[in-house]
């Protein structure tokens, strides 16, 4: 048993320094001093859209009243079925530099998000083309600063990382896992310092990226079926030879992924099953690296102490967990509660791929309206 734990114990020790290296590495976007550049390039916005009538309205009016010299703004209603559309046309009577194209239903191999991109991309006329997602906020001046990064960099794709917004206790804690993967367990200084190509990223709040780079890359043909098709995109990119840079968005996005709990987990389920479906047997890794990681030490040293005794091992893991957790909720601005709910985010995660696994092992996902089936 002593073995384990101390096993667990240098892995946490481990994640502790990578993600203190991650972050060191890491540029804020709000806070780097940038020179403005000469000649700049025409930049379309591409928004897919489908149901999205509770965040639209902001959303879009961040995008079109963004500082820029020269930027479209294209939104892709795909076929959504509540108010967007209403609201759609009376944002295009405000904004001049808006688009609106009203998509149609996927074809049969592909996924809706997808398909309403390649339409988006087909019918953008920029060199750079963003692509986000109908949710999230920008600050008026965000798209001058990462294009001025982009190019500053001679980067052929880039992508932000940002503060999710959240509200209550499970919320927040169930959506820390995405910093602690993202930050902590994976090693992000290489998707942006290396050229090694295991190593990427991307996200729905921000992917920027050349036009020939997408070209180069397939465009969206090659992630037609891919669930979490942004990150794929980065991936996509970078195999083909290009440079991908990222960054800390800081203040100047506001995105709040999922509205409670429940839609929290309904959400992620959706996300994480094509792993579920494709590689199940990956699934039982995160089991035994949660028991042995966060349960087997909580148990063990509170064990221990009701016996007298104070087992090292154990304690040393639970105080880098929360190091962990503590340094999370320090960098991306999230509540401080998260690093106190370590045993509750284990659960909810195995309870989330329980769902990705078995719930829809045969009738597929329902998402947005439209139903997605398990391929055999």
């Amino acid at each position: 048993m002593d073995i384990l734990l101390w096993l667990g114990a240098v892995l946490w020790v481990l994640l502790f320094i990578q993600l203190i290296v991650n972050r060191a590495l890491a540029l804020d976007l709000s806070k780097a001093k940038l020179e403005a550049i000469k000649n700049p390039p025409l930049v379309s916005i591409i928004v897919p859209a489908r149901n999205e009538e509770r965040s639209i309205q902001e959303a879009v009016a961040s995008f079109c009243t963004q500082d820029y010299p020269l930027f479209e703004v294209l939104v892709v209603d795909d076929r959504s079925t509540d108010a967007t559309p209403q609201i759609l046309a009376e944002l295009r009577t405000r904004f001049s530099n808006l688009k609106v194209i009203y998509g149609q239903d996927p074809p049969d191999d592909w996924l809706g998000k997808p398909n309403a991109l390649e339409i988006g991309r087909k019918e953008a006329k920029g060199q750079w083309l963003l692509f986000v997602d109908a949710d999230v906020v920008y600050a008026p001046h965000l798209l001058s600063r990462a294009i001025a990064y982009a190019v500053g960099e001679e980067a052929d794709m880039l992508f932000l990382v940002p503060n999710f917004t959240t509200k209550g206790v499970m919320e927040a804690v169930l959506m820390s896992n995405l910093y602690f993967i993202g930050a902590a367990a994976f090693p992000a200084y290489l998707a942006i310092h290396s050229k090694n190509k295991r190593f990427a990223g991307g996200g729905g709040v921000f992917n920027l990226v050349r036009r020939d780079a997408l070209t180069a890359c397939g465009a969206f043909e090659s992630l037609k079926g891919a669930v979490v098709d942004d990150v794929g995109l980065g991936y996509k990119v970078k195999a083909a030879g290009c440079r991908l840079a990222g960054a800390m968005a800081g203040s100047l996005i506001r995105i709040r992924m999922y509205h409670s709990a429940s839609e929290t987990v309904e959400g992620f389920t959706k996300n994480l099953y094509p792993l579920a479906r494709q590689l199940p047997w990956i699934l039982p890794i995160p089991f035994v690296g949660g028991l042995l990681l966060t349960l087997l030490p909580y148990y063990t040293f509170f064990d221990g102490l009701l016996a007298g005794f104070i087992s090292v091992p154990a304690a040393t893991s639970l105080i880098f967990m929360h190091m962990v957790f503590g340094c999370i909720s320090l960098f991306f601005q999230q509540p401080w509660y998260i690093a106190l709910f370590n045993p509750l985010r284990e659960v909810g995660w195995w309870w989330i791929m329980v769902r990705s696994l078995v719930v829809y092992h045969r009738k597929g996902i329902v998402w947005r309206g439209r139903s997605y089936k398990s391929k055999k």
